[in-house]
């Protein structure tokens, strides 16, 4: 059987991989957002139980298999009077649990947050980069990646816009 390719998509601050500030995203980029849906639709994707929390704000991304790590399972709870589509979550105690129970999917997108982005690098095939210009205010920060560019992934498709560039890098053979 295919394994999944296992894909981190992150939006990060270029100047210093500022990632959100007091549980948000410290910029608004609508393009950004709608990139995120398409590339993600349909398909599995894990975040840890503050992305659950503070960017969805406890309700599924629709049309999608949606997976939240965390140690307290029984603490991840959806906000379901506001949710009138079908959804999947499940939760896990782990990222390797989650991977393991996903293995029927064929792309599994990781969403976050810092310490989830941080286990997936060495587990990412794939990864799908929204760097911004400036430098913002932070509090949560993407994993140092720069040293693993050129020796783990390389990139293979570059995207300019105004304040922001997307970034795709390919792992090299493992």
């Amino acid at each position: 059987m295919k394994q999944p390719e296992v894909i981190i998509i992150a939006a990060l601050a270029e100047a210093n991989r500022a990632i959100a500030y007091n549980g948000k995203l410290p910029w608004n980029i609508p393009e950004d957002s709608q990139r995120f849906q398409e590339l993600t639709l349909n398909h599995t994707v894990i975040m840890g139980r503050k992305t659950w929390e503070n960017d969805l704000k406890q309700h599924p991304l629709k049309n999608r298999r949606n997976i939240v790590i965390s140690s307290e399972p029984q603490a991840v709870k959806v906000i379901s009077e506001s949710v009138d589509y079908p959804f999947e979550l499940l939760v896990f105690k782990s990222i390797e649990e989650a991977l393991e129970k996903s293995q029927k999917s064929e792309k599994i997108f990781i969403a976050g947050g810092a310490s989830i982005y941080a286990q997936a690098l060495e587990l990412a095939d794939t990864l799908e980069l929204t760097l911004v210009e400036g430098n913002f205010e932070g509090d949560t920060f993407f994993p140092e990646y720069q040293s693993l560019i050129g020796s783990q992934f390389k990139l293979v498709a570059k995207e300019d816009r105004p304040g922001f560039r997307y970034e795709t890098y390919k792992r090299i053979a493992r």
